[in-house]
């Protein structure tokens, strides 16, 4: 309430607390000399509430139904909708404005006028009533007044307020509710107490199609001059009882490169195959699983299987993140929220971040990808150190064969990368016991010229806060590596140590050929600057060589962010000695990443300059400003600048997106004469669950999940949608703990886009959006594992409410105050909460119908010394909400003494835990 409208109440020195009596008005005239017929009395007192759309407001307000209608308290009114209006009883003045200052606001009943920008100056007439409690004036006259309709409701005890402006105890209101959704969401969700969705494979779906097609023209670039035209085609869907993904692209003279495609099966359960439990089975597109000394990580065409939990790392101190990258798009990495890495289109459709160093802990890896339309996309992961990655007993598995670098269906035009040849693997891993786990392997793969085999086995142990890794690996015919890794957290420093050294010549992709042994440690801090905090990590590695050369790497890395700018810096420098293939020499590099948003201006970019080393200067820059025209559109610049070529390269376009299509134009010059101008369009097309047939989206339906959300009004309570339950419009739905854009339709459905796949998501209902505040939602959501391409179909409801009260007893008979109460539904999950009040009193308002049953919360029992479960006076466990009986008073509740032996807890009735009260 303002400072002002509480100064009013003050002055005017009326009650605003709801009396339980009231007094019968004696007649009085206003001063205007009328005398109004009608006179206050106890049978025509009301208590009513507020309510505008779906919210109700925070005071109650009393009133009298009058001959002429219904009056409300002035005094009430001003405190419930914050107004600064001062209401002097001795001058009999009340002044003030309305919702904006410049809306000033006076009654003056010595003159009998009331005056406002709404009505200007005019007369009261008989709109005040002289009450016990103060002034009460007619609805119609506030209506009038204030540019509010007020309708009263008798029926269900309140004030409806209508209004087409968004006023700003409305905006206040609306503040507070995402405020208390924000504080409601608990740190550690767990999805397994809501009800589960399951979205069975089926041998057919329509497949999800984005589609990004290029065509232009450009000069002056050597060769490539001329028209040009590019087409990217990206389906996903199921088929014959599996998930698919296939990827057709065209270099810029429409020929095509490849086709890529992917059949796969994921369960989080580990129930494919059979005896084998797999939760990950592919063929196709697939990615190898690295090992510790021998091969990396790599992708090609061949098949996939593992019971591994999905998302699992199997590397102990690193890890690789790939993902589709759409053409034309850009990546950035970041690490616990530090901008890390960088990656352009390289025209394969993948980004790949390899070998990214992990710390002990945890590690919060995001990938934000940048379309060229404005998209911005993210992909988050997380990534434990030091926990417990296998359970004892448990095993893992995993194998591959593959032929790397190339798509299923390889038409000779596509860009390669490193050598095609096939490549395969097969490993282990064990728990045997809580902090230690064991692990061998076999891989086969073609590297520096030939094919070799190796076998490679680890023990990988947890010791208070760090974890060792022992490592080694013997190459058949060869020689062989052994490797020591361990990570720790040492108070605010992460840090990290390696030792590996080579045998007989030994030679890998994590090693060279001549290398005899390597040694090296890393540090994570974050230094306070003030406000500021300031994360540092560092690295230091040896190597020497069996000809007696060496080389020392140093890595320095720190960054800022400071609300909506990142600043990331890298340093490098290396010292060589003389070698048998390499003369002596040292190389420093610094390289930046910045991502910064001010107002509508997003500036992005990236430099890399050579401080020491044969060529000296500015390497390579990329810098991009986009900026916002409204919802839809955006205006973009972007200059980039090659020293290999000398030339700098400047790009602007401007991108709108429709609801069905993102279209974009551009055009280019470059210092060497090079000139040029594009548009690509954007878009995808899917099943329409609602209308029938197929959608046009800009959004990207073969990457991510759908929802299509049907919401009904669910009557009786039984949370399943009957016949004749009516479905309801204008209901928005929430995905997670994010609102989303999807708000139903007339035929009560609507499709949420833009779930991340495979990742378990709770699709609820926004229960700000219902208009009726006697309704909510009946569960808090229900859980669905999203799908490329795929949609959901789900059923939400909405149920009527009701009220359960209560007065608790201690066993021994006395009020007990301050006892956190819950309600459990009939899936056992907790429904409504609420605490006992100063006299035992208890209230859940806004209950959804259905079967419940009272126990109070697990700290407060063990503190009482008594059951959970509750008793009912009439003896039944449980009870129903339902029409008719949505109104449930319990009256005395007594808790029940778990050991009748133990001395009675809490005889007088204190509250049992302070704690326990709700913020």
């Amino acid at each position: 309430m303002s400072i002002a409208a509480a100064l009013g109440l003050l002055v005017a020195g009326e009650p605003v607390a709801a009396q339980n009596s009231v007094a019968t008005a004696m007649p009085s005239s206003n001063e205007a000399g009328e005398v109004p017929a009608w006179q206050a009395s106890d049978d025509d007192f009301l208590f009513l509430q507020l309510v505008i759309e779906n919210y109700r407001l925070t005071y109650d307000v009393r009133g009298y139904q009058t001959d002429r209608g219904i009056c409300l308290d002035l005094a009430d009114v001003i405190q419930s909708l914050d107004l600064p209006i001062r209401i002097d009883k001795k001058s009999r003045r009340a002044t003030g404005w309305l919702f904006a200052e410049d809306q000033e606001f006076t009654i003056d009943r010595v003159s009998g006028t009331v005056q406002n920008m709404n009505t200007g100056r005019a007369p009261l007439a008989s709109d005040i009533y002289d009450t016990p409690e103060g002034w009460c004036v007619d609805t119609n006259a506030l209506s009038r007044w204030f540019g509010i309709t007020f309708r009263p409701d008798l029926y269900n005890a309140m004030v409806r307020l209508e209004s087409d402006k968004d006023l700003p105890f409305m905006q206040a209101i609306e503040r507070r509710s995402r405020a208390a959704r924000l504080r409601k969401a608990p740190r550690n969700f767990d999805l397994a107490q809501y009800p589960q969705a399951p979205l069975e494979y089926r041998a057919w779906r329509t497949p999800s199609l984005d589609v990004v097609a290029q065509a232009g023209v450009q000069f002056g670039e050597g060769g490539r001059d001329g028209a040009q035209g590019r087409v990217e085609l990206y389906a996903a869907g199921e088929a014959l009882g599996a998930s698919y993904f296939a990827r057709l692209a065209t270099d810029d003279r429409l020929n095509p490169q490849a086709v890529r495609f992917r059949g796969y099966r994921n369960d989080p359960d580990g129930e494919l195959l059979g005896p084998l439990g797999a939760r990950q089975v592919a063929i196709g597109d697939v990615e190898s699983v690295p090992g510790q000394l021998t091969g990396q990580t790599a992708v090609g065409r061949g098949a996939f299987v593992t019971n591994r939990p999905l998302g699992q790392v199997t590397r102990f101190s690193t890890t690789t993140l790939r993902g589709v990258l759409p053409a034309g798009w850009d990546a950035e990495l970041y690490r616990n929220g530090q901008l890390i890495a960088f990656q352009d289109d390289r025209g394969d459709g993948r980004y790949e971040f390899i070998e990214i160093e992990l710390f002990f802990g945890r590690n919060d890896l995001e990938v934000v990808l940048y379309g060229p339309q404005g998209q911005i996309r993210k992909d988050r992961t997380s990534v434990p150190v030091g926990f417990n990655q296998i359970e004892p007993g448990q095993t893992y598995y995993w194998a591959h064969i593959l032929e790397t670098n190339r798509d299923l269906f390889d038409l000779g035009t596509g860009i390669q990368i490193g050598p095609e040849k096939w490549r395969w693997g097969v490993g282990v891993e064990r728990g045997l016991d809580q902090r230690t786990s064991a692990m061998i392997s076999a891989q086969s793969l073609f590297f520096d010229g030939r094919r070799r085999e190796y076998v490679e086995g680890g023990v990988m142990r947890s010791l208070g806060r760090m974890q060792l890794e022992l490592t080694g690996a013997y190459e058949l015919g060869a020689g062989a590596a052994t490797e020591l890794l361990a990570l720790g957290r040492f108070g605010r420093f992460n840090v990290g140590a390696n030792a590996l050294v080579t045998y007989g010549g030994f030679t890998s992709e994590f090693t060279q050929g001549n290398l005899d042994y390597r040694a090296g440690f890393t540090f994570d801090t974050s230094l306070s600057l003030g406000k500021i905090s300031l994360p540092v990590q560092g690295e230091y590695q040896h190597s020497t060589f069996i000809d007696g050369s060496w080389v020392n790497e140093f890595l320095l890395t720190s960054s800022i962010t400071a609300g909506r700018f990142a600043l990331s810096a890298q340093v490098s420098h290396q010292i060589r000695s003389v070698g048998a293939l390499a003369p002596a020499g040292t190389d420093t590099r610094v390289r930046l990443l910045a991502n910064a948003r001010f107002r509508d201006f997003r500036l992005r970019g990236n430099a890399t300059f050579v401080v020491e080393g044969p060529q000296t200067g500015l390497e390579t820059a990329t810098v991009r400003l986009d900026k916002d025209l409204g919802e839809d559109a955006e205006l973009q610049g972007q200059l980039e600048y090659a020293a290999r070529i000398d030339a700098f390269r400047l790009t602007a376009g401007y991108t709108h997106r429709f609801d069905e299509v993102s279209l974009r134009s551009d055009a280019f010059v470059t210092t060497r004469g090079g000139v040029g101008a594009a548009v690509q369009l954007a878009f995808s097309l899917g099943p329409d669950p609602v209308a029938g047939g197929i959608r046009v989206s800009n959004t990207k339906l073969a990457r991510s999940g759908q929802a299509a959300v049907t919401v009904y009004r669910d009557d009786n309570g039984n949370n399943r949608r009957d016949t004749g339950e009516e479905v309801l419009e204008n209901v928005a739905v929430e995905a997670g703990l994010r609102s989303t854009d999807a708000i139903t339709g007339a035929n009560g459905r609507a499709i949420v886009d833009d779930l991340r796949p495979f990742r378990p998501v709770l699709v609820g209902i926004d229960a700000s959006t219902l208009e009726d505040p006697f309704l909510a939602p009946s569960t808090k959501g229900i859980v669905v594992t999203p799908r490329p391409g795929v949609v959901a179909q789900l059923e939400l409801a909405i149920s009527p409410t009701g009220e359960v009260e209560g007065s608790l007893h201690n066993p021994s008979g006395l009020e007990q105050p301050g006892v956190r109460l819950e309600l459990i539904d009939a899936a056992g999950a907790i429904a409504a909460e609420t605490v006992s009040e100063f006299d035992g009193f208890f209230l859940f308002q806004r209950v959804p119908y259905g079967t419940y049953s009272l126990r109070i919360a697990s700290d407060a029992a063990s503190t009482l010394g008594v059951e959970r479960a509750i008793a009912l006076p009439d003896g039944r466990g449980r009870f129903r909400l339902a029409s008719g009986e949505d109104v449930i008073r319990f009256g005395t509740v007594k808790l029940e003494r778990k050991d009748e032996e133990a001395p009675p807890p809490e005889e007088s009735g204190a509250p049992a835990i302070a704690a326990a009260r709700p913020d």
